[in-house]
């Protein structure tokens, strides 16, 4: 489905390009935007067929997902276009981690 060789190629193309980003930055780009792939397709073939999925396999969909892809797009965000992650919703995400100490 994704070839993510061809995907990194082609984005780390266009940063460079568009962007005028040094190659190891666009590089890291390249790598924020597909490191994730294998997630988005387990979570494409869920969208495309939702009742095939019982609820413990959905959860840990999503568990990796919520776990794996957003630091990722937060990465590229702030490397491709100095976007930096805000809590747009009130929800607490950029909060630290809670530790017990």
């Amino acid at each position: 489905m994704f070839d993510a060789g061809r995907v990194r190629e082609r984005i780390e193309q266009a940063a460079l390009a568009e962007m005028d980003l040094p190659p190891e930055v666009a590089r890291d780009v390249a790598f924020h935007m597909t490191d994730w792939l294998d997630d988005l397709r387990r979570y494409v073939a869920f969208c495309e067929n939702p009742e095939s999925f019982e609820a413990k396999e959905i959860d840990n969909l999503l568990l990796a997902f919520l776990g794996h892809v957003p630091n990722h797009i937060a990465a590229a965000a702030k490397l491709y276009a100095d976007f930096p992650v805000a809590d747009i919703f009130g929800v607490g995400a950029t909060s630290p981690i809670a530790t017990s100490d």
